[in-house]
């Protein structure tokens, strides 16, 4: 039985992350010396990576997923009935489904009293005895409870601490199948084609390596996820709140961890909330703070000592321009000892004494004192707390940033510029502004980002645009997925920048207090968090794994929706035993799934409980797509469209199709609507028809042009030069097909199998509330698919264009791809009078970003020109250039086409920001 979560590993657990409990054998020996990198070959691969030596061994076999699925106390009976305690699947697909359904208990007696319903025979005919067969179900990890005091205190209600074994979530989690080829148990360090070293993944960082150095030969190091956050449980009245503690494997792979539908997090406890009798606000705080780590001190006691021990498991100072030293855990320890002489339950004044002291919360007891690694290490807080980009980035970004914005600018300019910016489909629009927006939620903190540096840059002071696109440029650089030492570079560059640049905040007051004062110092938590992002990288690899989007979206299925069933008292049990009944739905639903999946196989191939992962393990495990019917259990999955897949498949199934509906190069994919435009006047018209509802009347010269260099070479596309005269054009076709919009995908980077979701940009005529038509914006390549991937600087190979309509010959003429066009009107680069010739064409020196200006002929007409679609590489985001004061006449569909000057935003999204990278930095 070689399935890799039915094997026997030691696992430890590191200070950031766990592992389980003990079988003593053949203890694995501790190397004799830490094992290093290896030197870079001379001519590395295009990238490679490195494995830890000699960890995760397997030392033993036993029951797996199955296995313990067929060991339960009713295996006997399923051995005839697979589905018992239901009489057969279809009944049991009834009881899933209204287990799952979230209705009440009420609305399930009235469904099953149906009389249809009734009729099928049901071994449940209510709601009572559905949940009593759903709880003999094989179970998960059972949920606990004990009572948590704190002396001297009183509270109006008892606090109960409601728990889990962590160290049974552990085992749960690696034994579940749908895991299968997405967990790492070695370390790994991964270099580039240059021979630099990458971090992503928390297995590629040099804390992963580190700890395992630590860990005897053979011994697996799992990283525990511990997450921690409160949440309302009731919307503006009762005043209710829960405090969930969610555990997780940072050696799953982040793109299954973070997926809620994975279900990779797992609530391990539910921290008791306090309502203190008779005790003022400012002790209440401190007070909570101790129960907190005290309830962790508790439920994480058992991860504590195995970190020391190993276990057997079934896989299955503030406003600095530097980082100071970091505190260390025996540096608080010692802290902690200097205050031992003041009495801890006087909380009043053991916080005083801490906070003067040696600058601590009044916590006398941390969890994590005596969370200790084999050698008896004890890690650093620093290193086991990483940067978290919800809260420490975009959080900060609308604190802080948003506030010296909204001061130095004002509210009424800097609402009226968000609000003529031009929409774009699928992303926010704020057409009332920001500055009055409630409950900002992560969403809107990023949409914000997208635009704010390009509505300031030419209304305030040249060194505060500096400070803000310096704090930008570290926000996006540190949401990269993969980072080489030039992108940790760049961050501490940024950061640096900033810290040079920040005074103009304080000379121009834009740092107020609560009371409005001017605020002279910048003594700010989450800016002096921000000097460790490049350390905490290192250490635990790429921030978006650690990002707390998915914990607080999951409060929603493992808090608010549990919460809905129950009777609004006592919550907590509640909720607890909601959990326990689906997770034993789903556990069960996944366990029938396999056993049907393995019925088509003969005896001798199945050979054990786990066997069918068995012939799909290895390095491409490919088991989800050999059982698919076991992978979909949990739902299906919801990855983003391949368009490059999808054109493939169009081209193989109808090579001759005069107008295929998507088509890919090798860089990005195009999909249009399957029917053009259905307006008659439209659909099948007239070249002059379309010239004329487009308001485009150069249409029929620029189309003579464009045939006239096409037919010569078929390759490399600009717009300039002559043009042909306005009257007596021709071209080879009288009718065209149009389309009014298209989607873009591309590759999330060079070289990149990484996908974008699709994006939508319009080519609308005027009309429908578009005086000037809808038209957006992308960049193109002057030579198709031959230009590189990615624009250097001075964007050579690429321009700027605006859409104004797209089209298809209707002609009987054969073509080496379908001849889809575009009129696009173009964009110069303004050049940087400042710098030598020849160097002109870069981005601005204050605010970073090209300046773009629409480009005109000699007789003041815009200089459009017609090009081939399948040169569009990606669409990107023009921000108007407003000057000292935004015109009050303008309309976001009047705008964008009224102005001369633009933006090139680079920020508008973190596929833009990598794209344009290399022009910029």
């Amino acid at each position: 039985m070689n399935h890799r979560f039915s094997r026997c590993k030691t696992f430890f657990i590191n200070e950031e992350h766990p592992p389980a409990s003990p079988r003593p054998e053949t203890p694995p020996v501790p190397p004799a010396t830490p094992p290093v990198p290896p030197a870079i070959p001379p001519n590395p691969p295009s990238s490679h990576s490195t494995e830890f030596p000699h960890a995760g061994f397997v030392h033993g076999r036993s029951n797996g997923f199955m296995g313990n699925f067929h060991s339960d106390q009713h295996a006997d009976q399923r051995a005839s009935n697979i589905y018992f305690p239901f009489q057969s699947k279809g009944e049991w697909e009834i009881a899933s489904f209204l287990s799952s359904s979230g209705l009440s208990m009420k609305r399930i007696d009235t469904f099953l009293s149906l009389s249809t319903i009734a009729g099928l025979g049901l071994s449940f005919n209510c709601a009572r005895t559905l949940r009593g067969l759903i709880e003999l179900l094989p179970s998960g990890p059972p949920w606990k409870s004990t009572i948590v005091t704190i002396p001297g205190y009183s509270t109006k209600t008892p606090l109960v601490l409601y728990y889990r074994d962590p160290l049974e979530c552990v085992e749960s989690i690696l034994t579940n199948p749908l895991f299968s080829g997405k967990i790492s148990y070695a370390p790994i360090m991964e270099y580039d084609s240059n021979g630099e070293r990458q971090y992503n993944e928390w297995i590629s960082s040099d804390g992963a390596w580190d700890t395992q150095a630590r860990l005897p030969i053979g011994a697996t190091s799992l990283g525990i996820v511990l997450s921690s956050d409160k949440t309302g449980l009731t919307a503006m009245t009762g005043n209710h709140t829960a405090h969930p503690l969610l555990i997780t494997l940072a050696n799953i792979h982040s793109s299954v961890r973070l997926s809620s539908s994975s279900h990779a997090l797992k609530l391990l406890a539910l921290i008791p909330v306090p309502k203190f009798v008779g005790v003022q606000k400012k002790i209440r705080g401190i007070l909570e703070n101790r129960l907190v780590h005290a309830c962790l001190d508790f439920v994480t006691s058992p991860l504590k000592t195995t970190a020391q021990t190993g276990a057997w498991m079934r896989d299955y100072e503030f406003g600095d321009p530097f980082q100071h030293p970091p505190r260390t855990a025996l540096d608080i320890l010692a802290s902690l000892n200097d205050l031992s002489h003041f009495d801890p339950s006087n909380v009043a004044t053991y916080a005083t004494k801490a906070r003067e002291l040696h600058r601590l919360n009044g916590v006398d007891l941390p969890f994590w004192r005596d969370w200790r690694l084999p050698d008896g290490t004890l890690p650093n807080p620093s290193q086991v707390f990483p940067v978290e980009i919800l809260h420490h980035l975009h959080k900060s970004f609308w604190d802080h940033d948003v506030k010296w914005i909204l001061r130095a600018i004002g509210d009424v300019e800097l609402d009226r510029r968000f609000a003529l910016l031009q929409p774009r489909s699928g992303y926010r629009h704020f057409p009332s502004g920001i500055s009055l927006l409630k409950q900002v939620t992560g969403r809107k903190h990023r949409d914000i980002q997208r635009y704010v540096l390009g509505l300031i840059a030419d209304c305030v002071r040249p060194e505060f645009v500096i400070c803000v696109r310096a704090l930008l440029d570290l926000r996006y650089l540190s949401q990269l997925h993969n980072l080489n030492i030039d992108i940790l570079n760049d961050i501490t560059r940024a950061l640096e920048i900033f810290h040079q640049f920040k005074q103009i905040i304080l000379d121009l007051s834009l740092r107020v207090g609560k009371s409005g004062a001017a605020m002279t110092h910048f003594q700010i938590p989450k800016l002096e968090l921000l000097q460790s992002i490049v350390s905490c990288i290192k250490w635990s690899g790429a921030l978006p794994q650690w990002s707390a989007d998915v914990t607080e979206r999951l409060h929603i299925d493992l808090i608010k929706a549990p919460r809905e069933n129950t009777n609004n008292h006592d919550y907590y049990p509640q909720i607890c035993r909601h959990l326990d009944r689906d997770e034993k739905r789903r556990h069960f639903e996944l366990a029938t799934a396999i056993h049907t999946a393995a019925e088509v196989y003969t005896p001798h191939q199945a050979a054990g409980p786990d066997w069918m992962f068995d012939t799909c393990d290895g390095d491409g495990n490919n088991w989800t797509s050999e059982l698919p019917q076991v992978a979909q259990v949990f739902g299906p999955p919801r990855p983003i469209t391949d368009l490059f897949v999808v054109a493939t498949t169009e081209t193989q199934a109808r090579p001759t199709a005069r107008f295929p509906q998507t088509f890919s190069t090798p860089t990005t994919a195009f999909r249009l609507n399957a029917r053009a435009d259905t307006s008659r006047a439209v659909f099948s018209a007239r070249i002059v028809d379309v010239s004329t509802k487009f308001a485009i009347p150069d249409l029929l010269p620029t189309l003579r042009d464009f045939f006239s260099h096409y037919l010569h070479d078929q390759q490399h596309r600009t717009i300039a030069g002559r043009r042909g005269p306005l009257r007596d054009a021709d071209a080879p076709f009288e009718d065209v097909k149009v389309w009014h919009s298209v989607r873009i995908q591309t590759k999330g980077g060079p070289s990149s199998a990484t996908l974008t979701p699709p994006r939508k940009l319009f080519a609308s005529p005027p009309g429908n509330g578009w005086p000037t038509g809808r038209c957006d914006t992308a960049i193109f390549s002057v030579d198709g698919e031959g230009s590189s991937e990615r624009p250097p600087p001075g964007l050579e190979g690429f321009f700027v264009g605006q859409i104004r309509t797209i089209f298809h010959p209707i002609w009987e003429v054969p073509t080496a791809r379908p001849l889809y066009l575009a009129y696009v009107e173009r964009f110069d680069i303004v050049p940087q009078t400042h710098l030598p010739r020849g160097a002109r064409l870069a981005p601005d020196p204050i605010h970073g970003m090209y300046v773009l200006r629409r480009a005109f002929r000699s007789d003041g007409s815009p200089m459009g020109g017609i090009v081939p679609l399948h040169h569009l590489r990606m669409p990107v985001n023009l921000i108007p250039r407003f000057g000292e004061k935004a015109d009050a006449r303008l309309t976001a569909r009047t705008c964008f086409n009224s102005c001369r000057t633009f933006f090139l935003n680079h920020y508008f999204d973190k596929e833009d920001f990598s794209f344009f990278r290399e022009s910029l930095f």
